[in-house]
């Protein structure tokens, strides 16, 4: 569902092809003439759709001393349930996992992994993703559809925290 704002006008618009010169006197130029025209109605749609852009999460410059610490280089997740929908405004960025799943990092430094529809491929969303949106400012699995700079749309299927193992 995106939010789109949806404007009618009503205008009123002479019919050109029932135009007719108008010869008038000077005397009547000075006055304010107005020749009856038969009134002939347009309609005209405006519409606005916000676009929420996603970008690519890069690893921290302290990525590569990451060999130096094993310790922290390895740590490991486990997954937990939580709701079918996250707020947009939270949402820092996404990485690449593998297969159908991408990382979002969010403000309050959570990862939160989105497991994306049977066909599609986390690597078209390589350069992070765009999405429309909504109404309630959230972005819900089985309802949203991601848009790649590739050119893929894909619906998430599910969320899932990650939560580091101690």
């Amino acid at each position: 569902m995106s939010l789109s704002l949806t404007a009618i006008l009503l205008l009123s618009v002479p019919d050109m092809r029932e135009m007719q010169p108008v010869n008038i006197s000077p005397e009547e130029a000075t006055r304010s003439y107005v020749p009856e025209r038969p009134l002939v109605y347009a309609q005209v749609r405006i519409e606005k759709r916000v676009i929420i852009r996603v970008p690519r999460r890069r690893p921290s410059s302290l990525a590569p001393m990451t060999d130096l610490f094993p310790d922290t280089a390895r740590e490991t997740y486990r997954e937990k349930k939580i709701g079918k929908c996250l707020p947009m405004n939270n949402i820092l960025g996404v990485q690449m996992f593998a297969d159908r799943y991408l990382d979002l990092v969010t403000r309050d430094r959570k990862r939160i992994r989105a497991q994306l529809e049977e066909t599609c491929q986390a690597r078209s969303f390589y350069s992070g993703f765009y999405v429309e949106k909504t109404d309630d400012g959230k972005m819900c699995a089985g309802r949203d559809i991601l848009h790649s700079r590739t050119g893929a749309k894909c619906e998430i299927e599910r969320f899932r925290e990650l939560v580091p193992e101690r």
